[in-house]
């Protein structure tokens, strides 16, 4: 048959639900069946790490079904043919009394299609339920976080005047490694002077979150998580916002470009901050030269990556120019820098990699299922994890893919991946000492 290929992205909805647990201020109350609250469920354990044991008090409650979160309505027959505008009220109202917070209400795809009018669900403003007139099944998993924040963003009495500081946004629970990255973009951006004031994704505090509108700039780490949310905040603050040009601060060039950026933004001297960045890759490049075999072994040999588009760009770029690897499948899942990943590809005679070229494939940077399938399969080709669903138990390392931590994760899984015999022998370090002094502080070489 033809036709378009099926669609195996994660939606719109399930983007609104990450969306939700990441800012912590609301009940997720999911409307619809109870396999599309398991569902959900079982992502949201694997995106939250850390253990928290379960409100005794939502026992109380039959929407939380034993479990403090993410109540859902339980839609069945009856409500499908009588509507749900009664079972939701009533759902709201017993969530709330628990726990004492608003709900935003999100319709799986089965409840989107009832003509149900959600005004006056409660008698209260303070439970009355957060709404999106958004058809999220119909969205993309980051245009859905986006529509989620600035729905709840909005809903607040956000605090306004100016302090100075930087608000991370369009960075998540949804990021690998969310939690040792927020600190890594704290890491990369503070010792310039930069006052990393909320990182909004990433379960930040109350007084952090209704200090949004004072900030001085909003920087975009994946624009295409947020672009609603920081326009609705220039809107209501006049906050300007930062777009970085290079992408995400995914390895070492895309990071320095995004310091740089950041301070140009805000009037700033990034000496420090590059500083700390180049002190790491002297670090990084005297490793990989003591295994140079390892990093000479990637010229010219073949990878695929699919992923968000700003992370997708700046790693490419980064495999291109310092390893000169030859990209196969480039494979984008949102347009935000589709544009520069063509103008990039194009100069190089690799257009064809957008659609999949022929050809050897050395490394696979994808999801984390699809990277452990393919390490299970035992062959030479090697996988790095840079998206959900994760393919580990747990991560007590802090694999992350911004900042310098991120470069190390990325060079890493992409040296002791590759599992192709090696003698262990250097091949091209010189023992003439001005050989050995000239190479000494370079640090654009990874």
């Amino acid at each position: 048959m033809g036709g378009r290929p099926l669609n195996n992205e994660p939606d719109g909805m399930l983007g609104a639900i990450i969306a939700s647990e990441s800012l912590g201020l609301t009940d997720t109350m999911i409307n619809g069946a109870g396999g599309c609250r398991s569902r959900a469920q079982i992502m949201m354990h694997d995106l939250i790490p850390a253990y928290e044991p379960e409100n005794q008090g939502c026992t109380g409650s039959k929407f939380f079904s034993r479990q403090s979160r993410l109540p859902c309505t339980y839609l069945g027959n009856d409500d499908i043919v009588f509507g749900t505008s009664a079972k939701v009220s009533s759902g709201v109202e017993s969530v709330s009394s628990i726990t004492g917070r608003r709900a935003i209400l999100l319709d799986t795809l089965g409840a989107s299609l009832l003509c149900t009018d959600y005004t006056g669900l409660t008698g209260s403003s303070d439970t009355s339920p957060i709404t999106l007139e958004d058809d999220l099944s119909s969205m993309s998993l980051p245009e859905g976080f986006d529509a989620a924040t600035d729905a709840i963003l909005s809903s607040l009495d956000l605090e306004s005047g100016e302090d100075g500081a930087v608000n991370l946004f369009g960075y998540g629970l949804m990021d690998l490694g969310w939690e040792a990255g927020a600190e890594e973009l704290r890491r990369i951006l503070e010792p310039m002077g930069a006052k990393v004031g909320c990182v909004a994704g990433c379960m930040p505090s109350k007084e952090s979150l209704r200090s949004c509108g004072k900030a001085a700039l909003n920087v975009m780490v994946h624009p295409e998580y947020c672009r609603r949310t920081v326009r609705s905040l220039e809107e209501r603050f006049g906050i300007p916002s930062l777009r970085p040009s290079e992408g995400a601060p995914v390895g070492y060039p895309a990071t320095r470009s995004f310091v740089k950026e950041v301070a140009a933004e805000l009037g700033l001297d990034p000496s420090p901050s590059l500083a700390i960045i180049d002190e790491d890759a002297r670090a990084v490049h005297k490793v990989l030269m003591n295994c140079d075999r390892a990093s000479a072994s990637l010229h010219c040999k073949g990878f695929t990556i699919d992923g968000d588009s700003s992370v997708v760009y700046p790693l490419t770029k980064w495999l291109c120019d310092t390893f000169g690897m030859r990209p196969r499948h480039v494979r984008p899942t949102d347009g935000e820098y589709s544009p520069e990943i063509g103008r990039y590809l194009g100069p190089l005679g690799f257009s064809d990699a957008l659609e999949g070229a022929e050809g050897e494939v050395m490394l696979v940077f994808s999801d984390g299922l699809t990277a452990l399938e393919g390490r299970l399969a035992c062959d030479d080709t090697g996988y790095v994890e840079t998206r959900i669903p994760h393919g580990r138990l747990m991560d007590l390392m802090g694999r992350t893919l911004v900042g310098l931590r991120g470069c190390r994760y990325v060079l890493d899984e992409m040296m002791n991946g590759l599992t192709r015999f090696r003698c262990g022998q250097p091949t091209e370090v010189e023992y003439r000492p001005g050989c050995c002094r000239k190479r000494e502080g370079d640090t654009q070489s990874v």
